[in-house]
């Protein structure tokens, strides 16, 4: 029977062996995950009896069949937790924190009570505005059932003393009331960039998650016109953007009558959010 070192040497092999760029980072998430512990902890048994090395031969042959990590485990961190995802919600980025933590810097300032994660999928943003904010409540809203209950088990894991709730619709549809905060990660992949997407992407996460009309902008057109109804005045609308859409996605929110509208870069420099305020009434 081989040790942990030993099998981790050959997942590291067997990954590079078949092209992957990142063979040894993955390869220690992949035994740490079989081992139950971070890779740190793994180390110190190293040479341990591993016992495990179906179950990573089995992660292996399905990382190798082209799936993204992420389902393969079924889990990705974010914003320092541990998310449940798989092949019916987007596999959260890293470059999305940025967009929760602008989002947390304003509800700081402003004692905003009450948010709402719009096309929420697997409830990365959401679950951590409950975890690291004082909310009182936080919506889910997604128009996936899949989705939603994706993003049910994440709050029920990550916040379960959170008050929350969940509702299903096309993009504002089905939501009542009106929220301090409206953070959304939106579709937003013009047709000719979806095309060039990496494949593990476009074969394997969901296209309605990640593809959006009018060049890209569908949606953020339809949060300039129809979010005010659902934020109280002086609320916020926080908005993920891909690197090239700051500008127009901007110029929406003030068309719209968003005032204090910004945009802002995440931690690799790339444009990544804009944010306006609701207009006191």
């Amino acid at each position: 029977m081989s040790n942990w070192g030993e099998v981790f040497k050959q997942t590291v092999k067997t990954l590079a062996d078949a092209g992957f760029a990142e063979a040894e980072a993955e390869a220690r998430v992949i035994t740490a995950h079989a081992h139950g512990e971070d890779f740190s902890s793994l180390c110190l048994r190293f040479f341990d009896v591993c016992g495990k090395e179906a179950e990573i031969e089995r992660l292996v042959a399905a990382r190798l069949s082209g799936k993204p990590l992420a389902y393969v485990l079924r889990e990705k961190y974010f914003y320092g937790r541990p998310f449940y995802v798989d092949e019916r919600v987007l596999i959260p980025r890293y470059d999305t924190e940025s967009v929760a933590q602008r989002a947390l810097l304003l509800a700081r300032e402003n004692g905003y009570r009450t948010a709402l994660d719009l096309c929420c999928g697997s409830g990365a943003i959401g679950v951590t505005l409950g975890a690291e904010g004082r909310f009182e409540t936080v919506c889910f809203a997604d128009i996936s059932g899949g989705a939603l209950d994706v993003a049910r088990r994440n709050a029920g894991n990550l916040i379960p003393r959170q008050e929350v709730s969940f509702r299903q619709g096309d993009f504002l549809e089905n939501i009542d009331g009106r929220y301090d905060l409206v953070v959304c990660n939106p579709p937003y992949i013009s047709a000719e960039d979806y095309a060039g997407l990496e494949a593990q992407v476009r074969e394997y996460e969901p296209q309605a998650a990640l593809l959006a009309g009018n060049g890209g902008y569908a949606f953020y057109e339809r949060a300039a016109r129809e979010a005010p109804r659902v934020l109280e005045p002086g609320g916020a609308l926080v908005l993920e953007i891909g690197d090239t859409q700051a500008e127009q996605v901007c110029s929406l929110l003030a068309g719209g009558g968003f005032i204090s509208v910004e945009s802002g870069r995440d931690l690799s420099g790339r444009p990544r959010w804009v944010f306006g305020i609701a207009p006191a009434k």
